[in-house]
């Protein structure tokens, strides 16, 4: 059984310009984009469920040329619902990073000092065990150095691979 977000998968795979938008609208995550997409398919395929809908824009061109038409049509309120869906996400990833400062911000100023000192604690302690690892192992492995230093990035707010990947490239 097929779901809108099936439809708009395979027109963002399979469509054409106008029809790529569409899908996009589908997959996003606001309720009046999709409902917005949910009607452009509907008007061009005839069909209001995600199954029968999608199994004419597979087998029927005109169908799909029909949708590509409405897209045109349409585009100025399509990009608008894309631009609010790309708003959302932004807004959304701003505030998970807030979230995450406030928990890291907490726990630095928390009475008890074991909260206070498990992080800092954590990335003496990988860093100390990255050293000791290359100091005594004959040939020490670099995914093993990288997985005991992670713990002293991620301290120093190193979160992810590509910040760490341009920290290696400047040295």
């Amino acid at each position: 059984m097929s779901t809108w977000k099936d439809v708009g998968a395979w027109l963002s795979r399979n469509g054409t310009e106008g029809a790529n938008l569409v899908g996009s609208l589908l997959t996003g995550n606001l309720g009046n984009a999709v409902e917005a997409g949910v009607k452009l398919v509907s008007g061009a395929t005839h069909y209001a469920t995600p199954d029968q809908a999608l199994s004419v824009l597979q087998n029927d061109p005109q169908a799909l040329e029909r949708l590509k038409k409405m897209a045109y049509e349409n585009e100025a309120s399509i990009r608008s619902h894309l631009l609010e869906m790309e708003r959302i996400q932004l807004q959304d990833a701003q505030l998970e990073q807030k979230e995450t400062q406030d928990t890291i911000r907490a726990g630095d100023k928390a009475d008890d000092i074991f909260v206070r000192s498990t992080r800092p604690g954590m990335a003496w302690l990988g860093l100390l065990g990255s050293i000791a690892y290359v100091i005594l192992m004959p040939s020490p492995n670099e995914k093993v150095f990288d997985g005991l230093m992670m713990l002293p990035y991620i301290y120093m707010g190193l979160r992810t691979f590509d910040k760490l990947s341009a920290l290696r490239s400047k040295a």
